[in-house]
């Protein structure tokens, strides 16, 4: 009996580990555990301990109704369980980050639940000992600002289940036009610091094992390569003459009707893989444009104001210092980083000989292009485009070190400093990274640029409001040169500075925020307040552009009290409360206000949730459970949608060292048994 060699086994078992961990990579990558989510999805259980996996999804609709400055969404999706077995499903979703989010309807068979908004650890509560008792219950928590999940227990053998999800937003006038942007996929989030990256295939794993253990849902950010599909109606209600109404990445129909326009997906089975945006323009343009509305709710008068400041003249600017920070992530492979090294070379094109720039390149690490800002000559020019062409996205989302770098660089004498952040916003450590800029920005300006099909855009516009700069969506190839246009508007001419607000009959009013210190021109102001009486007249708002000073007055006009301006006071004073939450404020007192504000406005918010319990026991007492699994999809042209992605676990690597440890092995015991052999 031959022995075999402690080398050839460790060769052996080397192999053995190394192809292991990809294959698992691998099979993970295409598999739907628990954080495997892109578009809305339901995820079945058997039983409480038991593995999540999805439901077959019949069909996703959703209808807005968008009246002026303010959209009303309904989010349904109707799931099916074929099969014989009782179970519970976790449905996941992304949503604008300023939605405010304050209906749940759950409807099973011929019945139909509406939820109620509860301290989330009691509706949590609540919501479990319905499961436990049988009955049909739903709950919607906030994961994060700008996604939720829906659990829903005791779901019948055969039946059909339809979640309806209804938020409020606003729509403000930005750029020269106005957006609605609907939210369908979801790019996974990676996290500093964190032992397996949940970009990475393997992480599906700990999270799985994250919510066994404390009984709830950890963030599911997971993709896959199958596509789901959605059903998508407007109706657009402008209240001015329409220029122009267009979808920028769907086919649609666009009917007339007597109040406004009707747009619809065109054809059936639309993939769910990149968030859907209409825009559309007035007729006529004004110079300023501004819309003003108010309702009373109670004793109480709630307002809404929408402001875009007008273009200053053109004319020569201060001299900029302009550091670009790209991303060159696992995540912005594929179209993401052509788009981003498009929008790089157009802003350093853009650049001036009077100013003075630099790139850095971030993905596990960082490096820039100069020790520190250099004059923009032909020499640098050119080192800029080598310095781009040689990009290329793998690795994790270390955004921390480079944006200290940037943030920390002296700006030199006489220089307007400005941060261009180009980034698809995957992350999960939102919250750190905004605080950081806000107690580092200093008299610098950070613009984000966001990247790809489903950017990260909370993280985005909460970055670039720290930072106070402006943020750009750039989703394809062809928005490049618009979007850019629209960023160098910003950079290069002077903001509104120094606002205040004047109401009518001198109300003292209470905003929802403070009002930002610097308005760019294209970019809306949106205020919400609330006021002691209805206003009426003309709000005055003044401010400075260059020294000079500006005033500009809006009619105040009253609407209706089912406008949702009450509700979107409250999310956005809530959003305000969390921000100082973010930069170390009183947590007692913050978790209190939140709490309070949400549950009188009725508004899920990161301590609230919606919850629907039905009075009827429909599970017979030990039932048996069944799983089923249907495939989500990944936002079009990243690397999950054929695979997965390289952005912390080395799965090519993994692989290659296997296969030649296994042929190091191979060899190694080839020659012991010719030895044994001879012998």
């Amino acid at each position: 009996m031959h022995h075999i060699n402690p080398l050839i086994r460790a060769a052996f078992t080397a192999s053995i580990v190394a192809l292991f961990a990809w294959l698992s990579a691998a099979s993970l990558a295409g598999a739907s555990e628990l954080s495997d989510v892109q578009s809305g999805t339901l995820y079945l259980k058997s039983s409480p301990d038991a593995p999540a996996v999805e439901a077959l999804r019949v069909a996703t609709t959703m209808q807005a109704q968008v009246t002026g400055d303010v959209a009303r969404v309904h989010v349904m999706q109707t799931f099916s369980n074929t099969g014989s077995d009782w179970v519970e499903g976790l449905y996941v979703f992304p949503l604008s980050a300023d939605a405010a989010v304050d209906e749940l309807l759950m409807t099973v068979g011929e019945r139909t639940i509406r939820g109620d908004i509860q301290e989330k650890v009691q509706a949590q509560a609540n919501y479990a000992q319905a499961r436990s008792e049988g009955k049909r219950a739903s709950i919607v928590d906030q994961e994060r600002p700008n996604m939720f999940t829906s659990a829903v227990a005791n779901i019948a053998p055969n039946s059909t289940v339809s979640i309806e999800i209804t938020y409020l937003e606003t729509i403000p006038y930005r750029d020269s036009r106005y957006t609605l942007r609907l939210p369908l996929a979801i790019t996974p989030r990676y996290a500093p610091g964190a032992a397996l990256d949940p970009a990475a295939p393997l992480a599906a794993a700990n999270a799985a094992l994250l919510n066994a253990a404390i009984g709830t849902s950890a963030t599911p950010e997971r993709v896959t390569a199958p596509r789901q599909s959605v059903d998508i109606t407007v109706e657009l209600t402008a209240g001015f003459p329409l220029g122009s109404v267009t979808s920028l990445h769907h086919t649609v129909t666009i009917d007339n009707d007597a109040l406004g326009k009707q747009v619809h997906l065109a054809g059936s089975q639309v993939p769910a893989d990149h968030d859907f945006e209409l825009v559309w323009t007035p007729a006529v343009a004004d110079e300023v444009a501004t819309a003003a509305f108010a309702e009373t709710m109670g004793d109480d008068t709630f307002a809404l104001l929408v402001l875009t400041p007008p273009n200053a003249a053109d004319e020569a600017t201060q001299p900029r210092e302009v550091t670009f920070i790209i991303d060159t992530s696992g995540s912005m492979q594929g179209p993401s980083i052509e788009q981003a090294s498009s929008a790089l070379r157009l802003g350093v094109g853009r650049l001036q000989p009077s100013d003075r720039f630099n790139i850095i390149r971030f993905a596990s690490d960082y490096s820039s292009l100069f020790a520190s800002p250099q004059g923009v000559s032909a020499a640098n020019l050119m080192l800029a485009g080598q310095f781009i062409s040689s990009l290329r996205a793998d690795g994790g989302t270390e955004m921390r070190a480079p944006l200290e770098r940037a943030m920390s660089t002296p700006a030199t004498t006489g220089y307007l400093q400005q941060i261009v952040f180009i980034t698809d916003g995957s992350v999960g450590n939102e919250a750190e990274l905004i605080g950081l800029i806000h107690q580092r920005i200093d008299k610098a300006r950070l613009f984000t640029v966001g990247i790809g099909a489903a950017p990260n855009s909370y993280f985005l516009e909460q970055a670039a409001a720290a930072g106070r700069g402006s943020y750009t969506f750039i989703a394809a190839r062809d928005q490049v040169g618009s979007r850019m246009q629209d960023l160098f508007q910003k950079l290069e001419r002077p903001a509104l500075v120094d606002l205040k607000l004047q109401w009518p009959e001198n109300l003292t009013a209470d905003l929802a925020s403070a009002v930002p210190g610097d308005v760019y021109a294209g970019d809306p102001l949106v205020i919400l307040a609330r006021l002691p009486k209805p206003p009426s007249g003309y709000l005055v708002l003044s401010g400075s552009i260059r020294g000079r000073d500006w005033v500009h007055q809006v009619p105040i006009k009253q609407v209706g009290n089912q406008s949702g301006l009450s509700k979107l006071w409250a999310r956005e004073r809530i959003a305000d409360l969390s921000r100082q939450l973010q930069f170390g404020g009183d947590r007692v007192q913050l978790h209190t206000s939140i709490l309070e504000l949400a549950l009188k406005h009725h508004v899920v918010s990161e301590f609230t949730s919606l919850v629907a319990i039905d009075t009827e026991v429909v599970r017979p007492p030990g039932s048996s459970g069944h799983v089923e699994q249907a495939p989500t999809s990944a936002p079009t042209g990243s690397y999950w949608a054929t695979g997965f992605a390289k952005t912390g676990t080395p799965a090519d690597l993994l692989l290659i060292c296997g296969l030649l440890s296994i042929a190091l092995g191979g060899l190694l015991h080839w020659a012991s048994f010719r030895k044994e052999m001879v012998r």
